[in-house]
């Protein structure tokens, strides 16, 4: 059969594209290679920059809970903790979330084919071409990649090479713990809407603990040639989180994966082709969040592809708006967000411990994390903010050291 656009990889990326896609009048297959739901290594935080291109129709069954806040706590269990009034995203079950989307696209006039695992992917000046492990074959105009970090359809159309350079992607293991939802109180110190990121002293890498209803998700992940020693550190962190929290942390499974990076530094687009999501390598490369990237960038590859379908036009040329649509949204925050990443948990410390708990920086994260500025907008944003705000920080600085001074012995 033929398509307007054969979609391969039904998690947000591409079950957002396919319900973009669709609703531009395009004829749309969106092909997945398990069963639905189906597991997937992830942390489950859905930031709300990501949320709102769903246009507030996530059903509550979905939501583990709502967050308003995050929390770092670093070397020697000093915290920095931002919370607002403001929701700035949820956390979920991956399995759950992903089978609404793909839902949601099917209700929409998307054909969806489970169990259809991808072996073979070109294309051609005639058309693009996919062919299933049992053979069946189909047909498009277009070509999107949305099969994760491990990308078949990237591969296949050599925009990625066959092994995996390890400067160049994350690498990470992750479990969900089953804790009651006393644990889950007990853990996050009766605030169960806050996200804890924990970075690591002597590695860039970090942990984090995100509360669901009955389950606490905790992960590590890192720089891939960093994290030669994946289990071991793993299992350490668990065993300094049960310390800190006394929940005892016996977990579901563990699960070991690949992040996408250098996203805005490879190539995504082809003859006829995009790559999306994790398979086009785009994640926030200090926090690791890639849910909502991946959600934008099907968006943006669905406008490219539906202006380039009205134009009959199929060149990488074309599509490479795309790209620079990217480029535009992402590169200015991931290229700071890269540069603060690489400074390690001292700088981190140094920074964030000096605006813990103040207003106007819980604002600032509230404000990023809902995608109203990025990681590049901080500067100006406080620059304006700053006179106004000057006499609350001045307080706070003061009350801060004062407060310090009187823990410390005599």
């Amino acid at each position: 059969m033929h398509y307007d656009v054969i979609i391969v990889g039904a998690g947000p990326a591409g079950t957002v594209a396919a319900f973009e896609c669709n609703s531009r009048g395009l004829s749309t297959l969106l092909l997945e290679k398990h069963s639905l739901p189906r597991d997937k290594p992830c942390g489950g935080a859905v930031m709300y920059h990501g949320l709102r291109l769903l246009n507030g129709e996530l059903p509550k069954s979905v939501v583990e809970r709502c967050i308003y806040g995050l929390r770092f706590i670093f070397p020697g269990n000093n915290q920095a903790e931002f919370i607002s009034d403001k929701m700035i995203g949820v956390t979920v079950f991956r399995s759950r979330f992903d089978e609404y989307l793909a839902r949601r696209a099917e209700r929409s006039g998307v054909e969806l084919r489970e169990a259809a695992r991808v072996t073979k992917a070109a294309v051609s000046e005639e058309c693009a071409e996919v062919v299933l492990e049992d053979g069946t074959h189909f047909t498009s105009e277009f070509l999107i990649g949305a099969d994760g970090v491990n990308s078949i359809v990237s591969r296949e159309l050599g925009l990625r090479p066959k092994r995996k350079d390890l400067t160049k992607v994350g690498l990470g293991m992750e479990a969900d713990f089953l804790v009651g939802e006393e644990g889950v109180m007990q853990a996050t110190g009766d605030n169960p809407s806050v996200l804890e990121i924990i970075p690591a002293e002597d590695r860039i890498s970090y942990g984090w603990v995100f509360p669901k209803r009955e389950h606490l998700a905790i992960g590590v992940a890192g720089a891939g040639n960093q994290m030669s020693a994946l289990r071991p550190l793993f299992d350490s962190f668990v065993r300094k989180t049960e310390l800190r929290t006394g929940v005892d942390l016996i977990p579901d499974s563990k699960r070991t994966y690949f992040l996408g990076g250098d996203g805005l530094g490879s190539r995504n687009v082809s003859v006829r082709s995009i790559l999306i999501g994790d398979a086009a390598g785009f994640v926030d490369p200090m926090m690791g969040e890639g849910i909502a990237y991946a959600m934008q960038s099907g968006v943006f590859a669905a406008e490219v592809i539906a202006e380039a379908s009205m134009n009959e036009k199929h060149d990488e040329e074309t599509l490479s708006r795309y790209q620079q649509k990217c480029a535009d949204e992402f590169a200015a925050n991931f290229a700071m967000a890269g540069w603060a990443g690489s400074k390690g948990a001292s700088f981190a410390e140094s920074m964030l411990s000096k605006i813990s708990g103040h207003k106007l920086a819980s604002d600032i994260m509230a404000m990023v994390a809902r995608g109203e500025i990025g990681y590049a907008g901080i500067p100006p944003f406080v620059l304006r903010k700053l006179p106004r705000s000057l006499p609350g920080i001045i307080r706070h600085a003061v009350r801060s050291r004062v407060s310090n001074q009187s823990r410390k012995p005599s």
